[in-house]
C-alpha cells in the first residue's frame, strides 16, 4: 500500500538525466546500447538511486577522469532534478571510439 503523496520516478526519467549529463562531458561518446535500448541499469531500493552503465569513450581521454566526472555530474544532476540520493554510480567502459 502506498502512502498518500507519494511518487515513483520511472527509468526512463532517470536515463534521459544521464544523457542529460552525459552531453555535458568531453570524453564520454556515447552509452552502449543492446538489443533492447541503452544498457542502463537503474535501482531504487528506498530512497537512494542506484545506476550502472556501460559507456564507449572517446579515444586519448584519461579513463579514470573520465569516470569521476561521469559519476560526479550524474549525481549531481539526479539530486538536483529529482531530490533523491545516488547511492553509487557504477560504470564499465565497453569500447574505445576513433574520432577523426
Amino acid at each position: 500500500m502506498r502512502e498518500e503523496g507519494s511518487y515513483e520516478i520511472d527509468r526512463k526519467v532517470v536515463i534521459a538525466l544521464i544523457k542529460k549529463a552525459l552531453g555535458r562531458l568531453e570524453g564520454v561518446y556515447a552509452i552502449k546500447r543492446g538489443l533492447f535500448g541503452e544498457r542502463v541499469k537503474v535501482k531504487q531500493p528506498g530512497e537512494k538511486i542506484r545506476i550502472s552503465l556501460e559507456l564507449i569513450i572517446k579515444e586519448g581521454s584519461s579513463i579514470p577522469q573520465v569516470v569521476e566526472e561521469t559519476q560526479k555530474e550524474i549525481t549531481e544532476e539526479i539530486q538536483k532534478t529529482l531530490n533523491r540520493a545516488v547511492d553509487r554510480v557504477d560504470i564499465k567502459i565497453k569500447k574505445i571510439k576513433a574520432i577523426s
